[in-house]
């Protein structure tokens, strides 16, 4: 019995030895395993000092004009007058009694109501009040002023004529 006790004590050492040889002396590397997954992301580190503000970029181009759109405009008078410096494209204007109206021919214009925006305004002399209304014929703005009983009457007036398609 002490060679089977002398036989096991050696069977124990020698896988004692064997186990610290393959602790302290290894052998050849195994295959290199999978990928693992991906770590989570770290923190974020402060933020760097703001750089300095670069110089400014050439000007532009001139973009086009805008719309142009008063084609005539004026101020007159009762008795027919109108500054010339004050007006724009205003070529004449004329009292037709028979009509009681004024006739403005305007510089250029072959004036059709319903193809301008325009504006008229009585000027009134103290006393009188009433309204204005417009139309056109044979390229003309006609401009008829009325008291406040619609009543016409020979008063002066001011008028704005726009192009709304002008550019």
């Amino acid at each position: 019995m002490k060679g089977s006790l002398v036989l096991a004590v050696v069977a124990i050492v020698l896988a004692i030895a064997a186990v610290v040889l393959a602790v302290v002396l290894p052998g050849a590397p195994g295959p290199v395993g999978p990928e693992g997954p991906q770590g989570p992301t770290g923190a974020t580190g402060p933020t760097g000092p703001t750089g300095t503000t670069g110089p400014a970029g050439p000007a532009g181009p001139v973009g086009p004009a805008g719309p142009n759109m008063v084609v005539a405009m004026g101020t007159v008078t009762n008795t027919g007058s109108f500054q010339e410096q004050a007006a724009l494209n205003v070529a004449s204007v004329t009292w037709n009694s028979a009509q009681e109206r004024w006739e403005i021919t305007l510089g250029g214009i072959n004036y059709v109501s319903s193809n301008y925006v325009t504006v008229v305004s009585g000027v009134f002399r103290t006393g009188v009040s009433g309204y204005a209304n417009h139309s056109s014929l044979n390229g003309k703005l006609l401009v008829k002023i009325f008291a406040s009983n619609a009543t016409p009457i020979k008063e002066g007036f001011s008028f704005v004529v726009f192009d709304v398609d002008a550019s």
